[in-house]
């Protein structure tokens, strides 16, 4: 079925990929929290990074919206007086 030959060759290319499989630096897994095999780790890994995207993002909100409100010249004094007012009464 196979010849002496075809066996040889075969056991070449198996020598040949065993000696490059070991030449390659294996590639880890990185160690943090999203791949990790506890579900605890990963889910308050999750929750931090929401928690950091949420609060970054709020952030930029405010500043644009503080932005447009120097720029339109509404002061927050002229927001907080009506409602001193009402409390006052």
């Amino acid at each position: 079925m196979y010849s002496d030959q075809d066996i040889a060759n075969l056991v070449a290319r198996v020598q040949q990929l065993e000696a490059l499989q070991s030449s390659i630096v294996s590639q880890e897994v990185p160690k943090i929290g999203l791949v990790s095999k506890n579900f605890l780790t990963r889910a308050f890994a999750v929750w931090g990074h929401y928690f950091v995207a949420s609060l970054l993002i709020g952030i930029a909100a405010s500043c644009i919206g503080t932005i447009i409100l120097l720029v339109l010249g509404v002061s927050i004094v002229d927001w907080i007086q009506p409602l001193l007012q009402n409390i006052g009464r």
